[in-house]
């Protein structure tokens, strides 16, 4: 297994920010340092591949993904009737 080398970093943050950051790494029982830098290697990762959506805790695999960009797009879309659930149930069928 490879050993991953940290170098320690200074940044300046909102104060809103940090507390929120904090508060939240203990809330998931996590390190402030393992949040901010899981926060971080998620925005990393999503710039690489280039997805629209934002940044969040939870990566949608490449399905999913692709599944979002094609919303986005428009493609595959079909007109949901919603006035009555039974026309709702029928326009999925459709």
């Amino acid at each position: 297994m490879e050993t991953i080398t940290r170098k320690p970093a200074s940044i300046r943050l909102r104060a809103d920010l940090l507390d929120t950051l904090k508060a939240k790494a203990i809330a998931s029982n996590r390190s402030f340092n393992n949040l901010v830098e899981s926060i971080l290697l998620n925005a990393v990762s999503i710039e690489k591949r280039k997805y629209d959506y934002p940044i969040s805790d939870n990566i949608p695999n490449e399905e999913t993904a692709q599944a979002i960009r094609e919303s986005q797009e428009g493609i595959g879309l079909s007109k949901v009737e919603t006035s009555s659930f039974e026309n709702f149930c029928k326009s999925l069928e459709d």
